[in-house]
């Protein structure tokens, strides 16, 4: 029966506002009234600095690796709520009344546990399209995009049985393209900052 608790647990975890936490330990206070009042990464290295952005980055990764790579069952319908849990925990925290990030860092741990040569391929398109743009948004944006065809393709080529595990990506990358709608909205109005 503990089984079915799982994806519960995967979600609680990936609630932890961790950025919002570091901020009024370490930082400036409450990661909610600077910035973009985002509690992801972005947010904490724009107005937290290098240190606690970067730990936020960190816990927030893997607190989507962690669940999704562990906590592995017989149950193919469970692995899927568990694989969903900590994004969904991430955007929708139950620790603050169901308003959080964006969801970007820990969809990248959940796809590391998942497949990391996907990840790999996403993380690399990030950089890049971060080094050519300077816009984390637009980076982050493009990178979960690439995900699903690079999830895909490396599933094709292996033969592997994969459906279920991208429609889970699929629902996923459209709840982070969603939240950043703002985002989308500034870099058509060409206001998004560097």
């Amino acid at each position: 029966m503990t089984r079915y608790f799982y994806p519960v647990l995967a979600y609680l975890l990936g609630s932890i506002p961790f950025g919002l936490i570091l901020s009024k330990m370490f930082g400036n206070g409450n990661l909610r009234k600077s910035g973009s009042k985002n509690i992801g990464a972005t947010n904490a290295f724009r107005t937290q600095g290098k240190i606690i952005g970067t730990f936020t980055f960190i816990l927030d990764f893997f607190k989507g690796f962690i669940p999704c790579y562990f906590l592995k069952t017989d149950s193919e319908a469970i692995n899927l709520m568990i694989l969903a849990a900590p994004a969904i925990g991430h955007i929708f925290p139950v620790w603050l009344k169901f308003k959080g990030g964006k969801g970007i860092a820990t969809y990248f741990g959940t796809l590391c546990a998942l497949s990391p040569f996907t990840f790999f391929g996403t993380a690399l398109i990030w950089i890049s399209m971060f080094c050519v743009t300077r816009i984390s948004a637009v980076a982050g944006l493009l990178s979960v995009l690439s995900s699903l065809v690079i999830f895909n393709y490396t599933r094709i080529s292996l033969c592997l049985d994969f459906i279920n595990q991208a429609y889970v990506l699929m629902g996923l990358v459209v709840l982070v393209v969603a939240r950043h709608h703002e985002n989308i909205r500034r870099l058509l109005d060409k206001e998004q900052r560097r």
